[in-house]
C-alpha cells in the first residue's frame, strides 16, 4: 500500500510545489514508484513535472484532457449515475517512475459541494460519497501504477478541498521559508490541522456505509522543510539563520507538542533516528530535530532545470552549457548541484524512515 504525505502550509509562497517534485523525484532513485498528485487549482505541479509544452497538449487532446483530479471525481460530485474509475497518468518527463495524477484549474469550483458535505456530516443521503471521492480515486491510480509513495501538493488555503485532502493523507511534511510569516503561521497550523483530523476521527463511522468512505489513518507529521534562503559559503547567512532557529524552535516547542496530544506525531526516537543517521549529509546548520532540511533557494539553477525539465540535482555539464553557463559560473554551479543532491537525498532517506509503520 502507498505511503501518502501531504506536502501543506497555509501560507504561501514557500516552496511545496517544487519540493512535491524534486522529493518525489528523489525518492525514484531511491528505487520507489512515485505518484504526484496536483491538488492545488494553479496546477503548478503537473507544469513542472510534464514540461511545459507537454502540458499544453495534455490538456488539448481529446485522449488526455479528462484524465485529472477533476474530472475524476466529477461522477461523484456531479451526481451522476457512474462509478469512479482509474485511468492511465502520464510520467514526468524523463522519468518513467514518476506518475502525475494531473490538477485542474476549475478544482476549487467543488469547494461547495465538499464543504456542505463536510459540514452536513454524513446525515444527507445524496451527498455520502462526496468527501470519500478524492481519496478513493487517489487509492485506484496507485493501485493501478503499483505506487509506493504518493506526494500532494496544495494551495495555501483552508477550505474544504484542502481539508479533504488533508484527510486523505497518512503523513505531512511543513514548508517554511525564513520570515516572520512563516514563524506566525507555525503558530497557528497545528490548530487547523488538529481541528481536521478531530472532524475526521468524529464523523469517520457516519461514513463507513457509503461507496466511497473516508480514508481510514492519522495523518501524521514528518517534518519541516527550511527553504528560500539566501546562503553565505555553504551555511544559511545571518539574518536567515536566525530565522530559521526561531521556526525550528516554534516547531519543537508548539507545533509539535499539539499534534503530539493528537496523536498526530511518530515515535520520538524516529525523529532522533532519522536526524542522527543522516546529519553528516548536510550541513551543520541544520540543527532542528524536526527539520527535514534546509534547501537554499536555488536562484538561477531552477531556470535552466525547468528548460531542461529535470530537477535541480539532475543538471549535467551539458545541460548547464545548453544554458550557456559555463567556466567559473558553471563550476560553482556544479558545486551546488551536488550540494542539492545531498540534500534531497537525505530528506528522502528521512521520508522513508518515518513513514515505516513501525514508527507510527
Amino acid at each position: 500500500m502507498s505511503k501518502r504525505i501531504t506536502i501543506f502550509n497555509h501560507k504561501g509562497g514557500t516552496g511545496k510545489t517544487v519540493s512535491a517534485y524534486h522529493i518525489g523525484w528523489k525518492l525514484t532513485e531511491h528505487g520507489k514508484r512515485v505518484l504526484l498528485v496536483d491538488g492545488d487549482s494553479q496546477v503548478n505541479l503537473t507544469a513542472l513535472a510534464l514540461g511545459f509544452e507537454r502540458f499544453d497538449e495534455y490538456y488539448e487532446s481529446e485522449n488526455t484532457r479528462y484524465k485529472n483530479i477533476k474530472d475524476g471525481i466529477a461522477p461523484v460530485l456531479e451526481g451522476k449515475p457512474t462509478a469512479l474509475e482509474s485511468f492511465d497518468c502520464p510520467c514526468a518527463a524523463n522519468n518513467s517512475q514518476l506518475f502525475v495524477l494531473p490538477g485542474h484549474a476549475d478544482l476549487s469550483s467543488y469547494e461547495g459541494q465538499i464543504s456542505l458535505a463536510q459540514e452536513t456530516g454524513g446525515s444527507l443521503s445524496v451527498m455520502k460519497n462526496l468527501p470519500g471521492a478524492i481519496p478513493a480515486l487517489i487509492s485506484m491510480i496507485e493501485e493501478r501504477h503499483n505506487i509506493d509513495f504518493t506526494i500532494i501538493d496544495l494551495n495555501p488555503g483552508l477550505g474544504a478541498i484542502n481539508q479533504n485532502f488533508f484527510m486523505a493523507s497518512d503523513s505531512f511534511i511543513v514548508p517554511t521559508n525564513p520570515d516572520p510569516f512563516s514563524l506566525m503561521a507555525i503558530n497557528t497550523l497545528g490548530t487547523y490541522l488538529v481541528k481536521w483530523h478531530e472532524w475526521k476521527k468524529t464523523n469517520f463511522h457516519k461514513f463507513e456505509d457509503a461507496d466511497y468512505p473516508l480514508h481510514p489513518s492519522t495523518p501524521v507529521f514528518i517534518g519541516s522543510l527550511n527553504s528560500r534562503f539566501n546562503k553565505h559559503a555553504s551555511k544559511a547567512a545571518k539574518k536567515f539563520d536566525h530565522r530559521i532557529q526561531q521556526i525550528d524552535h516554534s516547531v519543537s516547542e508548539k507545533l509539535v507538542p499539539l499534534l503530539n496530544s493528537a496523536q498526530m506525531t511518530v515515535k520520538e526516537e524516529c525523529y532522533r533516528r532519522a536526524f542522527e543517521e543522516n546529519r553528516s549529509q548536510l550541513t551543520p546548520d541544520n540543527t532542528g530535530l524536526y527539520a527535514l532540511a534546509r534547501i537554499p533557494d536555488f536562484q538561477a539553477l531552477i531556470h535552466t532545470a525547468t528548460r531542461s525539465e529535470v530537477p535541480i540535482f539532475k543538471l549535467t555539464e551539458e545541460l548547464l552549457k545548453n544554458d550557456e553557463i559555463v567556466g567559473v559560473i558553471k563550476n560553482k554551479a556544479q558545486t551546488n548541484i551536488k550540494h542539492f543532491d545531498s540534500i534531497y537525498s537525505a530528506i528522502a532517506s528521512k521520508i522513508e524512515l518515518l513513514s515505516d509503520d513501525k514508527c507510527r
